[in-house]
C-alpha cells in the first residue's frame, strides 16, 4: 500500500499565505496546483496527481487532526478497510463509495477516524 494523498490543515488567517509559500516551494520539485474546490478553500498539488493537499479551516478553528490517504488494490480492500476499523474502535467518517468531487476518474473511498481521531482514508483508482 502507498501513500495516495495527505492534507495539510491551514487557518483561515494563514491560509492566503500558505497557499503562496506552497505554490512557491513545491515549483523545484515539479508540483503546481492542480486543482481547486470549495471555492479555493481546498488546493491540490501535484505533478501527474494531487498528492499534497492545503484546506482551509473555518475561521472558529485553529487546528484539526492529520489526514493521509492510503492506496487500496480494490473496492472490496477500501469496504474490508472500513468494516475492520469499524470493529476495532475506528468511527465513521464517510461510508465507501464514489467520490465524484475528487477526480475525474472513478475515486472509490472509505473514512474512518482512528483511535486518536486522526482521519484515515482507504482509496481505489483503477489503473
Amino acid at each position: 500500500m502507498t501513500v495516495n494523498h495527505v492534507f495539510f490543515w491551514a487557518s483561515a488567517a494563514n491560509f492566503n499565505s500558505l497557499r503562496s509559500f506552497y505554490r512557491t516551494i513545491l515549483q523545484p520539485i515539479g508540483y503546481s496546483e492542480m486543482i481547486c474546490v470549495n471555492n479555493d478553500a481546498l488546493i491540490g498539488y501535484g505533478s501527474d496527481y494531487p498528492y499534497f493537499w492545503l484546506k482551509k479551516l473555518s475561521a472558529d478553528k485553529e487546528t484539526l487532526p492529520t489526514h493521509i490517504a492510503l492506496d487500496a488494490p480494490s473496492r472490496e480492500a477500501v469496504d474490508q478497510f472500513y468494516q475492520l476499523a469499524l470493529q476495532h474502535g475506528g468511527r465513521d467518517n464517510g461510508g465507501p463509495g464514489i467520490r465524484k468531487e475528487m477526480s475525474r476518474q472513478p475515486y472509490y473511498s472509505a473514512f474512518i477516524f482512528d483511535l486518536d481521531g486522526n482521519n484515515v482514508e482507504a482509496v481505489y483508482l483503477p489503473k
